[in-house]
């Protein structure tokens, strides 16, 4: 196979996850090339997400770079996927999962008190840690992970939350901060948390085996069935949504979702995921 052109985005999250992907392709005896692509989300480090195009916003222009010949695959953070990718692309290839859960992050001397300040944009955390933690303030923060621990530091925030599969693949030294993850139980992920997802054009076969093969068999499962909920909903990140999916022993698995602060569950066999997805999807939308 010819050298595999990358694209991703440029921030050092985005391309730790990327060197995931090319060394995997490597190891299958293909050479590849990194392309990155700024993106609107990269350009306006200063409005909250909701406020300039939500999800995808990271993600449209990537695209057009496979839609246009320009890149052979692209390496997404799953969870930024709208929930209708571009006509004629799909995510064919899912590496190892890295841990799905939120964390609170402080610096190692604070305390966490009534009215301090939480730096997080995303509805759905304010949602479910306001649930558990009502107590707490929050307020709009942008910048990549080093960006935002640099501005608790400084003591603009009391705490962040950041995503524990971030801070994990950035291999960051937190020798100075606390790190409080937040169970799945208590704080439900975005959708597809921790996965990487790589997609490319839906007519290159070849490229479609390829990625599957350097997929991870359980995160690929955990994959569909949380993207399947996420699509069938058709929901932007303007709305709180969480969505989680637990791969138990014995064919069973768990799914647990909030849309709007209302939250369900359903425990029942893989094999039945699909009726799984919509009673759970049934139930969040039922509005007696």
């Amino acid at each position: 196979m010819k050298k595999l052109i990358v694209a991703t985005r440029g921030s050092r999250l985005a391309l730790a996850q990327t060197h995931i992907v090319c060394r995997l392709l490597e190891e299958a005896g293909v050479e590849t090339e990194i392309r990155t692509i700024t993106t609107a989300g990269d350009r306006d480090r200063i409005h909250a997400l909701v406020k300039i195009g939500g999800r995808g916003i990271f993600v449209r222009e990537i695209e057009r770079e496979l839609l246009s010949g320009e890149a052979d695959i692209a390496v997404h953070s799953a969870k930024d996927l709208p929930y209708q990718l571009a006509s004629g692309l799909v995510i064919a290839g899912t590496p190892s999962q890295a841990d799905p859960r939120d964390a609170l992050v402080l610096l190692k001397e604070r305390k966490l008190e009534a009215g301090s300040v939480v730096g997080t944009g995303s509805p759905r955390r304010i949602r479910e840690i306001s649930r558990v933690l009502p107590e707490l303030v929050f307020r709009d923060i942008r910048g990549n992970v080093t960006t935002r621990l640099h501005k608790l530091e400084r003591g603009e925030y009391d705490a962040i939350v950041l995503a524990m599969a971030g801070i994990q693949r950035l291999a960051l030294d937190m020798e100075q901060f606390q790190i409080r993850p937040l169970s799945t139980e208590q704080v439900i992920p975005a959708g597809c948390q921790g996965i990487i997802g790589v997609e490319c054009r839906q007519k290159d076969r070849e490229l479609v085996r390829l990625l599957q093969q350097i997929s991870d068999p359980e995160t690929w499962r955990r994959f569909q069935w949380e993207r399947q909920l996420f699509t069938s909903m058709k929901v932007d990140c303007s709305r709180p949504v969480g969505i989680h999916c637990r791969l138990l022993k014995s064919g069973r698995m768990e799914l647990l979702a909030m849309v709007d602060g209302k939250r369900a569950r359903r425990l029942g066999m893989e094999k039945e995921g699909k009726a799984l997805c919509a009673s759970l999807k049934e139930e969040l939308y039922d509005r007696k």
